[in-house]
């Protein structure tokens, strides 16, 4: 919903209605979109699903080692409405790192994720087809029916991943992305 919508339906201000939900969405409960209209974010879907395992907790030390080991961003990307949306992330503590703000949706098409999403590929890797001056590996997360519903990730500037160092990455990616999909149920590879 766009703000004058959800105030009136509240009964509450636009003015206090914006301020409550662009501090919401500082801590992922909501995610503003480009145009201006509000969805759930990522903090409370997963609390709406509770029966399922909370892939970003268990994502989240994965991410955390991936981005010690190479000094990247690490992302877990969760496949949601048609695009790839930034569910988890651990991002270095430098000055110059790429950012991966949660709720922020790309597209299935393109990149290391739309390579692994769209076919049957282990890892993919992006070399600035997405973004220029990015490279990037992603590997997919296998839900117990078969299905590719997530990726692990780590993204960085080209002048700092090598080619070399971008199919580590990719090594690395795959190894998390297989043992998340067999603690969400899939069978081992």
């Amino acid at each position: 919903m766009g703000i004058s919508e959800l105030a009136r339906a509240l009964k509450v201000s636009k003015g206090t209605l914006r301020d409550v939900l662009l501090t919401l969405a500082q801590f992922g409960f909501v995610i503003r979109d480009a145009d201006t209209r509000f969805r759930l974010g990522p903090e409370l879907r997963s609390l709406a699903d509770a029966s399922a395992p909370d892939l970003r907790a268990l994502a989240q030390p994965y991410l955390v080692s991936l981005m010690e080991s190479f000094g990247e961003t690490a992302i877990l990307g969760i496949v949601a409405d048609g695009s790839l949306e930034i569910a988890g992330r651990a991002e270095p503590a430098t000055d110059l790192h790429m950012t991966a703000p949660l709720g922020r949706r790309l597209p299935m098409d393109k990149g290391a994720h739309g390579k692994v999403l769209g076919g049957r590929e282990e890892v993919g890797y992006d070399d600035q087809e997405l973004f220029a001056g990015v490279r990037a590996a992603a590997a997919p997360i296998v839900d117990a029916r078969g299905r590719r519903i997530a990726v692990v990730m780590v993204v960085g500037f080209k002048e700092r991943v090598d080619l070399r160092t971008l199919r580590r990455i990719g090594e690395r990616c795959v190894s998390a992305a297989r043992a998340l999909s067999q603690r969400i149920g899939a069978e081992a590879a």
